[in-house]
């Protein structure tokens, strides 16, 4: 009943509604579940769970793994800033195998470049060569090349494919008929650029002769008699440490280190002074600011700006070398099956196209094996004497084209005059060999070396020196006077140090008439060292050949 007596009225619940009830339910557990799954996607928290956690240092868990929201959110954004970084996981040539490439504008010369790791740009040694340094290759000493350290790179395939394409249909094979192979090089474009900047600089100041204070190296001379070479570093001028030994305890606590670009300016300016090579030979140097060392001098000390009229190096005539692909780069230590064909080297039908077959030569004189009758009357007709060779020895002199494989009645039926056309080689110059070393008369052809103009000095103008060349200690004697780091062998001592069992006039054929290296005669200062020292016994003139011209034939 209610308070006033009147009956209560009992609201009765529906029972048909449980069903609804339960679907609801139903739902919710659903919801859940799909939450927990999705939760269970996410990163777990590696400390929760047990897992092997990453530290940011020993005891210090790395914050970023516990924050795996923002992590996703940073990861976005992260990978948004590495759009442009190079992808080292890919291949080097898949953008090249896509012909993706574009162009470089240098000093208004357009070159071709390639991508690497999907964004590196990369442009061809040869490309580089034939249009933006050919003519300072041309006429700069090689000296200039070692004072930097440009590392090129072979090529692939799909590279090489995609360059010939864009010298082809792109630039009607402006960069030559030659097709590109993986014996190609290439070279970051920075390096490339920067290259051509080094030359250009070189190239004004050797051979236009033209200097101003706002290069990047050039010379001090204090008082007007010290000269000091300088680098620019960030719009500092900087000289090095070494010229200043006395002082050197104090000012090293305020000296500095170069190395690069910074440090090729400033080893060219060596060169130019005939600085020894050791002093500056290192990745880095030592250096001191300008600023630095004039607070050492008294305060009326003069500091020019100066440049040499004369240096160490001077620029070569442009038909005394052509230029090799790649020789200004340090090429990698894995090279290609075969090596590129090099145009600076004329080859005959038989030609040798370095020293690799007259090494094979010499030990074949020196290590003889039994041939068949063919090929020793080939043998016989060139002066040499060699019944014993191994087999591949042989096969060595054969690919040399010294003998052939022609059966022995074929031989015989052969006129020598025959075969020596055939070989191209002079026969009456081997049967001058023992007359020759009886008058002492070079039956080669001999180009005379200038008489250089002589300035007073304490020091004599020529020298013999030993020197090391290909790991063998061999007496040299410098080309120019008073400059000795340019250095040239007589023919004989090249023979007894580098194909002691071959014969000399076997030597100087293949030297002079298959290589084509030019054997120089001395001039009047070259030749009274040389008589003193004992080189003329065998020739008067002794023939001399430069060790750079050796070097570029040796095998590598």
């Amino acid at each position: 009943m209610s308070g006033n007596g009147g009956p209560m009225l009992v609201t009765e619940e529906r029972h048909d509604d449980e069903a609804e009830i339960d679907d609801l339910a139903r739902k919710i557990k659903e919801t859940n579940k799909a939450k927990l799954a999705r939760a269970a996607a996410l990163p777990p928290n590696p400390m929760a769970g047990g897992g092997p956690v990453a530290m940011a240092r020993p005891g210090q868990p790395a914050i970023q793994q516990f924050f795996n929201g923002a992590a996703s959110t940073n990861g976005t954004a992260a990978a948004g800033k590495a759009a442009d970084a190079p992808q080292l996981d890919k291949p080097v040539d898949e953008e090249s195998k896509k012909g993706k490439f574009g162009w470089a504008d240098i000093e208004k010369v357009f070159l071709p470049l390639i991508f690497r790791y999907t964004t590196e740009k990369y442009t061809s040694v040869r490309m580089v060569e034939r249009k933006l340094l050919h003519r300072y290759l041309q006429v700069l000493p090689p000296e200039v090349n070692s004072c930097t350290c440009i590392r090129s790179y072979y090529i692939t395939d799909s590279e090489s494919k995609l360059l010939n394409e864009i010298n082809l249909k792109h630039t009607d094979c402006t960069f030559g008929k030659e097709a590109f192979t993986s014996k190609d090089l290439v070279v970051k474009l920075k390096d490339a650029q920067e290259f051509h900047k080094f030359l250009d600089l070189c190239h004004k100041k050797l051979v236009l002769k033209k200097s101003n204070a706002s290069d990047r190296c050039g010379f001090f001379r204090i008082n007007g008699e010290s000269v000091v070479p300088y680098t620019v570093k960030e719009g500092v001028k900087y000289v090095p440490l070494f010229y200043f030994e006395g002082e050197t305890d104090h000012l090293k606590l305020k000296s500095e280190s170069v190395e690069g670009w910074d440090l090729a300016y400033l080893k060219f300016c060596c060169k130019v002074q005939g600085i020894r090579n050791e002093l500056c030979a290192n990745e880095t140097c030592k250096v001191v600011a300008l600023d630095e060392i004039k607070g050492h001098f008294p305060a009326r000390t003069t500091f020019e700006d100066y440049w040499p009229a004369k240096g160490s190096i001077e620029p070569v005539p442009s038909s005394r070398h052509g230029v090799s692909a790649g020789n200004w780069t340090q090429k990698p230590a894995s090279q290609p099956a075969a090596k590129p064909s090099q145009s600076a080297v004329h080859m005959q039908p038989n030609g040798l196209q370095n020293l690799n077959q007259l090494s094979a030569l010499n030990a074949a004189y020196r290590h003889p094996q039994q041939l068949t009758a063919a090929q020793l009357q080939q043998l016989s007709l060139q002066g040499l004497q060699a019944p014993q060779m191994t087999g591949q020895q042989l096969q060595q002199i054969i690919r040399a084209g010294l003998v052939g494989q022609q059966q022995p009645g074929q031989v015989r039926q052969q006129q020598p005059g025959a075969y020596r056309q055939q070989l191209g080689v002079d026969m009456a110059a081997l049967q001058r060999q023992a007359p020759a070393a009886a008058n002492k008369a070079f039956p080669g052809k001999l180009t005379q070396i200038k008489e250089f103009p002589m300035e007073k000095s304490n020091q004599p103008p020529y020298k013999l020196q030993k020197a090391l060349i290909d790991q063998k200690i061999v007496p040299c004697i410098n080309v120019r006077p008073y400059v000795f780091h340019d250095l040239m062998m007589s023919l004989p001592d090249f023979v007894k140090h580098f194909f002691p069992d071959l014969p000399l006039e076997k030597s100087r054929e293949m030297l002079q008439e298959i290589l084509k290296v030019v054997l120089y005669k001395g001039n009047t200062g070259h030749q009274e060292i040389l008589r003193q020292e004992g080189k003329c016994e065998l020739y008067d003139p002794v023939p001399l050949v430069l060790v750079k011209d050796i070097m570029t034939y040796m095998p590598q």
